[in-house]
């Protein structure tokens, strides 16, 4: 079940990061484990709009110092971390 979950998180982040970028920007374009969120181009305040995003999807709470750390190392870094806050929270 985690494995299934673990892809509808992905596949919202990744549309979350093309709905806030302000530059065309394909779902398809974004690789789940290879794209670092920051080398995607999404400026700062493009990142923090997708967290905002990501808040309000998912229903977390993500702590703004943490974004500095591995949490942006990927798209599936980030559904982890997402996937972990949604787990702690039961």
């Amino acid at each position: 079940m985690e494995n299934k979950d673990i892809e509808i998180i992905i596949e919202k982040v990744k549309n979350i990061i093309v709905d806030v970028a302000d530059f065309e920007l394909n779902v398809n374009d974004i690789q789940n484990g290879k794209d670092s969120i920051k080398n995607l181009g999404l400026n700062s305040l493009g990142i923090i709009r997708m967290l905002v995003g990501i808040e309000k999807e998912f229903d977390v709470e993500i702590d703004i110092e943490e974004t500095d750390s591995d949490i942006l190392a990927s798209v599936e870094q980030l559904s982890l971390h997402i996937l972990n806050l949604k787990h702690d929270e039961k």
